[in-house]
């Protein structure tokens, strides 16, 4: 795993967006909702922050000792409980959290600092387009990084199911999102309108300007009439 190519909530999660599916970032497994990925994560990698503390990479530099403070300092226990539980004072816990806020305040500056200097970390791959999109159009030129940082941005990933908070301004920032609702589509299968509506409904509140959106991107086609669709790409 390329630390780099995820975002900061991609990697506390444990698992990132990649087209239409969700990619487990320590095996590359994929899954297509987001209770598959996480369970998988508890069996195979004993949870997401066992996995991102004990990942074996040249770019983990915590020792096994920082490893079990901080799985430790994850637990919603009070300081005189760390303190017994690991058997130190609890001016030692408190000294140990204040040099772990202040190494990631360095961190978060150094950052800004290289990317003040060599720039941002070069864009990577970039989504497939609709086959009815015109190739040079700007607005489906978007990178995987970029739709990774529009569904975080604009999709609440902690509901029971797919909910856009709102829509962006911005045709490309709407293309984007667009990739992550026609998943909820499935290739082959022919559905009514109704149907649409109803599942464009539990996504977000104004479904109809949804349902024009796939149309008019070229993710979903219609009968003459209207009343049947199919998922086109």
């Amino acid at each position: 795993m390329d630390p780099s190519s995820l975002t900061t909530a991609e990697l506390v999660q444990g698992y990132h967006q990649l087209g239409d599916l969700l990619r487990c970032n320590y095996c590359q497994a994929d899954f297509t909702d987001r209770q598959q990925v996480t369970s998988h994560l508890e069996r195979q990698h004993g949870g997401p922050l066992s996995a991102l503390l004990n990942l074996a990479s040249k770019y983990n530099t915590l020792t096994p000792k920082q490893r079990e403070l901080l799985r430790v300092f994850s637990q919603p226990l009070k300081d005189k409980d760390i303190a017994n539980l690991l058997q130190i004072s609890a001016s030692t816990v408190r000294h140990q959290k204040f040099t772990f806020r202040e190494k990631a305040k360095q961190a978060q500056l150094y950052l800004a600092q290289y990317e003040a200097v060599f720039g941002a970390t070069p864009t990577d791959t970039m989504l497939p387009m609709p086959p009815t999109a015109i190739s040079n159009d700007a607005r489906f030129k978007i990178t995987e990084k970029e739709y990774r940082k529009l569904t975080q941005q604009y999709f609440d990933f902690s509901a029971p199911h797919l909910t856009l908070t709102r829509l962006p301004k911005g045709q490309k920032k709407v293309i984007a999102l667009l990739y992550r609702i026609r998943a909820e589509f499935s290739f082959g299968t022919e559905y009514p309108q109704t149907a649409v509506d109803a599942k464009l409904k539990t996504i977000y509140f104004d479904y109809v300007t949804l349902r024009r959106y796939l149309i008019d991107y070229g993710f979903l086609a219609r009968t003459a009439d209207n009343r049947t669709y199919w998922r086109i790409f």
